[in-house]
C-alpha cells in the first residue's frame, strides 16, 4: 500500500489541476464585468441582476456540502470533469437568456459546478503531492489569477465586436469544456488520509470555526473588490475602457504576488506576509474613501498584491498542520461559498443604493475580519507569537 501511494506522483494529476484553475479564473472573472450587459440582456437594473451573486455563491454551497463528497468515495477526477462539463454548458447558453430568473438558474448551477471542481483540485493536489505540496498550491492558485487577468479584456472585446458578452461566455464554456476531457484522461490521486491521521493534529470544532472566518472574510475581501472595481471606476467617472483596465489591473497585481507566493510557500507558512496583506488592504481601502481618484490604478494593484497570497498561504498552513479530507475541505470551500452568495451582493447593494463611499468601508471590515481571524488561528494552533512571523 506504501509503495502505491508514493509512486502515485508520477500520474502527474496536478499539471491537469493547473489548467482546471487557470480556465475557472477566466471564467470567475467574467461575472463582474459582465453584470452591466447582462443587466441590458435581461432588461434590468444592475442593482437588480446582482441575484445572479447570490444565486451563484448557493450553487456554490450546494457543490462543496452535496456533490464534493464524492472525492472521499474515490470518484477524483472524473468528478472534476463532469462538473467543468456542466459549467461548460451553463456558460454556453447564458447568452440565450433573456429572463432574469432563468439567468439566476444558470448561475446556480455554475456556481454548483465551480465548487464541486474548486474542492476536488484542492483536495486532490494535496493527496498526490502530500508534503511537497506548498509551492505547486500556491503555483495553482496563481493560474486562476493569470485567467482572470484576461477576463476583463475578453468581455469588452465581445462588447466591441457584437454589443454583448456573448462571445466571452462561448469562448470560456470551450476552454472549460476542453481542459474538462484533459482531466478525465488522468489517473486520479490515491487518498492517504487514512494512513497518515496518526501523524497529524486532528482538528477541533474551535479551530475549524476560526479557519471558517478567515475564509468568509478573505472571499468577501476578493470577489466583492474584483466584482464591484468595474462599477465602482464607472461611478467614479471613467470610460467603459478605463474601468475594465481598473479590474485587469488588480489581477495583475494579484497574478505578480500569486507567482511569489510560490517562493514564499517554500520558505515558510508565511502566516506574516497574511497579516501584512491584510494591512495593505485596509491602506487601500482609506485611499478609496478619501477619494484620492487620481491613484485608483496603483490602488488596484496594490490591492491585488495584498489579496492575492492569502488563501494559499493560509491553506497551507492547515494542511500542514492537520489531514484534510474531502469532507474538510468541502467545509472550508463551502464557507467560501457562502461569503461569495452573500457579501459581495451586501457590498453591491451598498454601493448602489446608498453610495460609493460604502465600497471600501465595506472590503476594509473584511479585511479586519481576515486580520483577527489569522491573529487567532495562530494562537489555536499553539504558535508562538514569535515564531509565526518566520512560520
Amino acid at each position: 500500500m506504501n509503495t502505491g501511494i508514493i509512486a502515485q506522483p508520477t500520474s502527474h494529476s496536478h499539471r491537469a489541476y493547473f489548467g482546471v484553475f487557470l480556465v475557472v479564473g477566466v471564467a470567475f472573472g467574467l461575472i463582474g464585468p459582465s453584470i452591466s450587459l447582462l443587466a441590458e440582456q435581461v432588461g434590468t437594473t444592475i442593482a437588480s441582476v446582482g441575484i445572479v451573486l447570490v444565486t451563484y455563491g448557493l450553487g456554490y454551497i450546494i457543490g462543496t456540502q452535496i456533490f464534493a463528497r464524492g472525492y472521499d468515495k474515490g470518484f477524483g477526477n472524473r468528478l472534476i470533469g463532469t462538473a467543468l462539463f456542466t459549467g461548460s454548458c451553463c456558460l454556453a447558453t447564458i447568452p440565450f437568456v433573456s429572463n432574469r430568473l432563468i439567468l439566476a438558474l444558470m448561475f446556480l448551477l455554475f456556481g454548483t459546478s465551480i465548487s464541486t471542481s474548486d474542492v476536488g483540485c484542492n483536495t486532490l493536489i494535496v493527496w498526490e503531492l502530500k508534503e511537497r505540496v506548498g509551492p505547486r498550491l500556491a503555483l495553482m492558485h496563481t493560474m486562476f489569477g493569470v485567467g482572470a487577468i484576461l477576463s476583463p479584456l475578453i468581455v469588452r472585446g465581445s462588447d466591441a465586436l457584437t454589443g454583448d458578452a456573448s462571445l466571452a461566455f462561448w469562448f470560456v464554456a470551450a476552454a472549460l469544456c476542453t481542459i474538462a476531457m484533459i482531466v478525465m484522461f488522468h489517473k486520479s490521486p490515491a487518498d492517504p488520509h487514512l494512513e497518515t491521521r496518526s501523524s497529524h493534529e486532528k482538528i477541533s470544532r474551535r479551530q475549524l470555526a476560526l479557519i471558517m472566518m478567515f475564509f468568509l472574510g478573505y472571499v468577501a475581501l476578493e470577489v466583492a473588490f474584483v466584482t464591484w472595481i468595474y462599477t465602482y471606476g464607472i461611478k467614479t467617472g471613467l470610460s467603459k475602457n478605463e474601468a475594465a483596465v481598473l479590474t485587469s489591473t488588480f489581477w495583475v497585481g494579484f497574478m505578480v504576488c500569486r507567482f511569489a507566493t510560490v517562493f514564499l510557500a517554500r520558505r515558510s507558512h508565511g502566516i506574516i506576509f497574511i497579516k501584512i496583506a491584510a494591512l495593505a488592504n485596509i491602506a487601500v481601502c482609506a485611499a478609496l474613501y478619501f477619494r484620492f481618484d487620481s491613484i485608483l490604478l496603483p490602488c488596484a494593484f496594490i490591492y491585488g498584491l495584498a489579496a492575492a497570497p492569502q488563501f494559499p498561504l493560509m491553506f497551507s498552513f492547515i494542511g500542514s498542520r492537520t489531514s484534510l479530507t474531502g469532507k474538510t475541505t468541502a467545509r472550508i470551500v463551502g464557507t467560501a461559498g457562502l461569503s461569495s452568495m452573500t457579501l459581495p451582493w451586501v457590498a453591491g447593494q451598498l454601493l448602489e443604493r446608498v453610495g460609493i463611499s460604502t465600497y471600501p468601508i465595506f472590503l476594509a471590515c473584511t479585511a479586519g475580519v481576515v486580520l483577527v481571524a489569522t491573529r487567532m488561528i495562530t494562537k489555536s494552533f499553539g504558535i508562538p507569537e514569535h515564531i509565526s512571523k518566520t512560520n
